[in-house]
């Protein structure tokens, strides 16, 4: 029953060079400070890679191939309990000879599917060339994930040990009518997540260019007389930013939202800063109606 693999990208976790200023340089989309887990390479190559220790397979349970098969058992601890039967010979369904590799892919599993954590993306610092910055895949503990250790490769993801594990639950949880994880089911959704992820990284190096240029221009306002002139305006401008910034760095935030909540910022930042900009050249503090 062996399938074949999922080959991962290396354009998952891109190095992405974009201008940017002082609002990203700082870490302010995907809230990449000196709290968290990301560290720069003393080459000067950008951010170290160090192993995810987490793997992004037990997302295929959010994917429409599995929920529009009624498959909903993929999260829970049972299952992953199952995964781990089986991939330690101890299930009846486990194959005769098991893969070595199976007992890492189940660790992985249990730990990652019964976890509240989430990769994100972050916008850093970076040495890719003057004034850019980088757009990096962050893992839950805020490490740049290895493309190699995602856990979407067929090593890690394997069709064939989650096929085996769902008839493992079915028989453990005595339901007979259980809908199986078949396993062209994982490799479609394993591609799915693989292309999705793809499309969100090249958004948000887009998304983070307009992102900057927005929080610029909002600085600009507020340091010069938007706070007391134009609360509201301003207050507005900021939610709609951090809504985009939150959606930028949110894996499973669709990127066409984001663009529409940066298209509402763009000319809410560009008035207010024009109102500010006018005021001044008037020599007036602020301009009433």
């Amino acid at each position: 029953m062996k399938k074949a693999g999922i080959t991962l990208g290396l354009v998952l976790v891109l190095v992405l060079a974009v201008p940017v200023g002082g609002a990203l340089a700082s870490g302010g989309i995907g809230h990449a400070g000196p709290g968290d887990a990301v560290s720069l390479s003393s080459t000067g190559s950008g951010a170290t890679i160090r192993p995810a220790g987490f793997s992004l397979c037990p997302t295929i349970a959010e994917t429409a191939q599995v929920r529009n098969k009624g498959i909903d058992y993929v999260r829970t601890r049972e299952f992953a309990e199952a995964v781990s039967a089986v991939a330690n010979g101890t299930s009846g369904f486990a194959p005769t000879k098991v893969p070595a590799e199976w007992r890492g892919a189940a660790n992985l599993w249990m730990e990652t599917a019964t976890s509240s954590g989430k990769p994100r993306i972050a916008v850093m610092p970076g040495e890719v060339g003057p004034d850019k910055f980088q757009v990096v895949l962050l893992s839950p503990s805020g490490a740049p994930v290895d493309p190699t250790r995602i856990g979407l490769e067929e090593g890690s993801c394997n069709s064939n040990l989650l096929f085996r594990a769902s008839l493992e639950y079915r028989f453990r949880q005595g339901q007979e009518d259980a809908p199986l994880l078949y396993p062209h089911l994982v490799r479609n959704a394993a591609s799915g997540i693989e292309k999705r992820v793809m499309a969100k990284m090249d958004s948000a190096a887009r998304s983070a260019k307009r992102a900057e240029d927005i929080a610029a221009r909002i600085l600009e306002a507020e340091r010069t007389g938007a706070a007391e002139c134009q609360p509201r305006e301003l207050a507005r401008a900021k939610a709609e930013l951090a809504v985009a910034r939150d959606g930028i760095a949110d894996l499973d935030f669709d990127p066409g939202v984001t663009e529409a909540v940066l298209a509402r910022a763009e000319p809410l930042s560009g008035n207010l800063l024009a109102a500010r900009r006018y005021a001044a050249s008037r020599g007036i503090r602020c301009i009433t109606e």
